[in-house]
């Protein structure tokens, strides 16, 4: 119980003190940069200073480009297997000769099939409207 009680004086009383060193570096008009090689790419110290947002471009580039085409290839790939899936369960139910154990799986395997597929248009197109929406 001692050092419970230590431990949440010590904790109270480090944020008391790094909130009135921030506190401090705020309204002194500090602003930290950080000091980069030039052989890195990121902003340097100047644009740092000024606030030029060119820091996002590999954000934006991967939200705009890479994303997308991740969205659509995985789309087509898995859309394409619920399809096939869709086909070989059709054969399934029509080569049965009625046998109800067989047409209850063949119905089931053409019902979940439809369940992906429709699983993947939403997630197409949710990916779709987050793409196209506009932050800015």
């Amino acid at each position: 119980m001692k050092k419970l009680l230590i431990y949440i004086l010590l904790s109270v009383i480090i944020s008391l003190t790094m909130g009135t060193i921030i506190a401090h570096a705020v309204d002194s008009g500090y602003v930290p940069t950080i000091p980069k090689p030039s052989t890195l790419p990121g902003l340097t110290e100047t644009q740092q200073l000024e606030g030029t947002d060119q820091g996002s471009d590999l954000i934006n580039k991967f939200t705009t480009s890479i994303l997308p085409k991740f969205a659509i290839g995985m789309a087509g790939f898995i859309g394409g297997l619920s399809l096939l899936f869709i086909v070989i369960g059709g054969v399934r139910l029509a080569t049965s000769y009625g046998n109800e154990e067989a047409v209850t799986k063949a119905i089931q395997q053409i019902e979940w099939a439809i369940v992906g597929f429709i699983i993947v248009l939403m997630g197409y197109t949710i990916v779709s409207l987050v793409v196209n929406l506009d932050f800015t």
